[in-house]
């Protein structure tokens, strides 16, 4: 049964989202943008992501229990050429962790990407001390193509970053969409 939908993004929606995006776990493991966010700021990001559809596709994560925004989701730098996309997400509210719902928007942002963009590799950067998400990739089929050594500087150091992909044959081979 369902725990979540994924909607698109609203002007309202920064109104929790900047909240999120200053958090210290969000901006260590998923934000590449190292500064503070203000609602200001947040607001005119989303008005800007949200007059386009490609080559960004953002979605609000919302709890279908509470009617609350939870998250967002994203497709970054969608290629129909070469039918390609990266992915990314984040839970921000803290109430929301823990459910299931990290994994369960990953499965509809890969339904998503295989069915209605016909991408054929799906893919992701994630830091190599970021094992809860690995674990949950590695879950669905993600595979493992490469490491990119000190790609990213956070806290003072630099860390590796691991790139995982999963192809449109080898989900359908593992799973049903």
């Amino acid at each position: 049964m369902d725990k979540i939908i994924l909607r698109a993004l609203t002007k309202e929606d920064a109104k929790k989202s900047w909240l999120w995006r200053n958090y210290e776990e969000i901006r260590y493991f998923y934000s590449g943008h190292p500064f503070y966010v203000n609602q200001e700021k947040e607001e005119e990001w989303i008005l800007n992501i949200s007059k386009s559809d490609l080559p960004l596709v953002s979605f609000g994560i919302v709890e279908i229990e509470t009617q609350t925004l939870i998250g967002m989701a994203f497709l970054k730098d969608v290629n129909l050429i070469h039918r390609r996309a990266e992915y990314a997400f984040f839970i921000g509210d803290e109430s929301a962790k823990g459910k299931g719902h990290a994994k369960e928007v990953t499965k509809k942002i890969i339904y998503f990407a295989f069915s209605n963009l016909n991408i054929n590799r799906l893919f992701l950067k994630v830091q190599e001390d970021n094992s809860k998400a690995i674990k949950l990739y590695e879950s669905l089929s993600f595979k493992m193509e490469g490491l990119l050594r000190e790609s990213v500087f956070k806290n003072g150091r630099y860390l590796n970053e691991l790139v995982y992909s999963v192809l449109k044959s080898e989900y359908l081979d593992q799973n049903k969409l």
